[in-house]
């Protein structure tokens, strides 16, 4: 991870407060830059995730060893697929067929809300080995009002977004929301409430096809795409 000559000399400070934990320049720097390099508020933010790490045991992490039902990959469609021109990888998120207020109503919420935590850490794992942020696509094609207005599929989802942002700081470089229908806007609103401005800068929300792939083919390969989204040749 690039680090600037201005963000050095703050980054020795911080390094020193937070000796004890152990972690290196690229974790330390994102954290700095999620708080504005306010070193204080950086160092609670920190602590508070190696913590979650430590208690949820992801510092060993393996999907293997956390056995989920095999429905929840069905439920919850996901793919990290494609590199943007940079390298950088990219999570496709089908959030629009996700049947989120059934699984809310139904599972283990300590389970699922764990699932959730190993998709997160598996792009966190891909993002390193990569050495750089990723880029998340989300498809809300197929989003029913029924599902975007359920209030308790919403506030499960707003906690584990409040985790990402908390404990996955400045990994996403740019979040394209695509195939927005008008009810989206009802479940973004209530959802963007917990996202610092820094990641909301980074979402971009198109309703058209049309229009998310002219912007989506400024940035990526038009291989990027996974194959069922593929737009037409011309």
């Amino acid at each position: 991870m690039h680090i600037t000559e201005d963000e050095v000399s703050t980054l020795q400070k911080f390094k020193k407060v937070v000796s004890d934990l152990n972690q290196d320049d690229g974790v330390l720097i994102r954290f700095l830059r999620a708080r504005d390099f306010n070193i204080d508020i950086a160092e609670q933010m920190l602590r508070y995730a190696v913590q979650w790490r430590k208690e949820m045991d992801l510092d060993n992490y393996s999907l293997k060893r956390w056995n989920f039902p095999t429905h929840f990959d069905s439920a919850l469609k996901h793919i990290y697929f494609g590199r943007d021109y940079e390298g950088a990888p990219i999570a496709w998120l089908f959030l629009g067929a996700w049947t989120l207020k059934q699984m809310v109503e139904n599972e283990d919420l300590e389970q699922l809300r764990r699932y959730f935590y190993s998709v997160m850490e598996q792009g966190f794992q891909l993002f390193i080995d990569c050495d750089s942020p990723g880029n998340v696509v989300v498809d809300m094609e197929g989003l029913s009002y029924t599902q975007a207005t359920h209030i308790p599929a919403l506030k499960f989802f707003y906690t584990i977004f409040q985790t990402f942002e908390q404990c996955y700081p400045e990994t996403l470089k740019y979040i394209l929301v695509i195939n927005a229908p008008w009810i989206f806007s009802f479940c973004f609103n209530f959802i963007k409430s917990v996202m610092v401005q820094r990641t909301l800068a980074k979402v971009k929300i198109f309703r058209s096809k049309e229009d998310w792939h002219a912007d989506f083919l400024t940035r990526f390969p038009r291989e990027s795409i996974v194959p069922e989204l593929q737009p037409p040749i011309n």
